[in-house]
């Protein structure tokens, strides 16, 4: 079981200083979905169904393990964001990040190894916050130069957060599980080997890293562009989840991970062909890339087999 902590309000603004870029967050459920998965929900009033903003009340309950957040990367007013995130959970995936961290220092850029259930994560930090699109030109090419596989379809390989150069007027981009909290999936915490396990010493650790300016990065990524290699590595964005009525309404991206996109679809394996052993290629499921509540399982599968498999059946005479 996860050790329980009691911070105080400084180390939660210290933590909102360093991570939070955007106020609106996701919440974690405390049960798993039939899948096994156990997904994350965007925080919303109960009353005006708006998302709630970050603070440093809700930041204390995740380093203290009551809940766990996910954060969203980059500002939509201006297209920034605090750090970059490298994702790798994969055979080898530590050896990459090292890779990584070890290029990023002759560059002069310090990063921060964050451990994880399967690999970790390797966080960089901006002195101010930085464009996302030079943040992700920068580090695809360095991944380029080093030949750190990137995830692309069924290929396994890193996963750049943010995973978009630009948002548009209600997209959220996608999300990454907050660190120094509970993985509700291993009840583990996970920390940054580099400093103490607690919340208080992570922190002081990772508020003495250098940081990496808006000057230094546009001189690293001077005369680059964004490799023509990952063109089509892209992911779903997360879209506002209101209906007109207030009601929340079922959005399948937000459960399911797309692997690969066509200029109609994004793929995705079928819940419900998982739970019986099928789709081993991952792409049975299609959603329309122009409206997602249109999908289909191409094994056959019904709407209602998907929502079930989902943990979110169709209610009687509501549609899909």
């Amino acid at each position: 079981m996860y050790l329980k902590f009691r911070v105080s309000r400084e180390p939660a603004n210290d933590f909102i200083h360093l991570f939070v870029n955007r106020l609106a967050y996701g919440i974690q459920a405390t049960k798993p979905l039939p899948n096994g998965s156990i997904p994350y929900y965007l925080a919303r009033d109960w009353l005006t169904k708006a998302p709630k903003l970050l603070d440093a009340d809700v930041v204390r309950m995740h380093l203290n393990g009551d809940i766990t957040i996910n954060l969203f990367a980059i500002n939509p007013e201006t297209q920034r964001s605090k750090w970059v995130a490298v994702d790798a959970d994969f055979d080898g995936a530590l050896q990459s990040l090292i890779e990584l961290q070890q290029a990023l220092k002759q560059d002069g850029v310090e990063a921060a190894i964050e451990q994880s259930r399967r690999g970790g994560h390797l966080w960089i930090f901006g002195a101010a916050p930085l464009l996302a699109s030079e943040f992700r030109i920068y580090i695809y090419n360095l991944a380029l130069r080093l030949g750190v596989p990137v995830k692309c379809g069924l290929k396994d390989g890193i996963e750049i957060f943010p995973r978009q150069d630009r948002l548009e007027e209600g997209e959220y981009g996608n999300a990454l599980r907050a660190p120094l909290g509970v993985h509700r999936k291993t009840n583990l915490r996970y920390w940054f080997p580099a400093a103490a396990p607690r919340p208080e010493a992570q922190l002081g650790y990772l508020k003495g890293l250098p940081k990496l300016t808006e000057a230094r990065l546009k001189a690293l990524i001077h005369g680059m562009r964004f490799p023509e290699a990952y063109r089509q590595v892209v992911a779903a964005p997360y879209t506002s989840i209101a209906s007109p009525s207030g009601q929340r309404e079922f959005r399948i991206l937000e459960l399911v991970r797309t692997t690969r996109r066509d200029s109609r679809n994004w793929w995705a394996k079928c819940p419900s062909c998982s739970l019986v052993g099928r789709d081993r290629t991952g792409d049975n499921l299609s959603i329309q890339i122009k409206d997602s509540r249109f999908y289909k399982c191409w094994a056959g599968c019904t709407k209602d087999e998907i929502r079930a498999a989902l943990g979110r059946p169709i209610r009687m005479k509501q549609a899909a």
